[in-house]
């Protein structure tokens, strides 16, 4: 989880967060979770990924409230072409892209957020690795037309 964090940290520097703090927030908010079935390592890792990405998104919102205005984007997130995105705008696409296919998104979850390879991801989630690559493949066509078209605040 630290590696992952760190990933996500990694080139903000405006945030106080580090990414020992955001993994232990994020294992904080798991254990605080009632009644939550996990099915597999895959189903960890993602929801692992998701509440940390989360745990990060909430700092942002903090970060900016405090100074009025935190500039937070992403530039190698799956479909925005090297543009710079903000973060909470990514979020809000890959919960829409969750609404059309869970089974996308979790795979974005593992390649983007934690960093798996395709083997690695096709391992977790039990799928074969064409598989993967065919529902990354898609996932990143889907977001790319999400942040072009539908998204509030996503680049033109």
């Amino acid at each position: 989880m630290r590696r992952t964090a760190r990933a996500m940290v990694r080139g903000e520097a405006d945030l106080s967060l580090q990414p020992t703090d955001l993994a232990h927030e994020a294992a904080i908010r798991l254990i605080g979770l009632e009644r939550i079935e996990v099915n597999g390592r895959g189903h960890m890792l993602a929801l692992a990924a998701r509440v940390m990405r989360q745990a990060l998104i909430d700092e942002i919102r903090r970060a900016r409230a405090a100074k009025r205005q935190v500039p937070h984007s992403l530039t190698d997130w799956p479909g925005t072409r090297g543009q710079h995105v903000e973060l909470d705008v990514l979020d809000d696409a890959l919960r829409a892209l969750a609404e059309v296919s869970t089974e996308h998104a979790e795979i974005v979850e593992l390649r983007f957020s934690l960093g798996l390879t395709v083997e690695e991801t096709a391992a977790v989630t039990g799928v074969t690795t064409r598989t993967v690559k065919r529902r990354w493949q898609a996932a990143r066509i889907w977001l790319q037309r999400y942040l072009e078209t539908d998204a509030p605040g996503a680049p033109a």
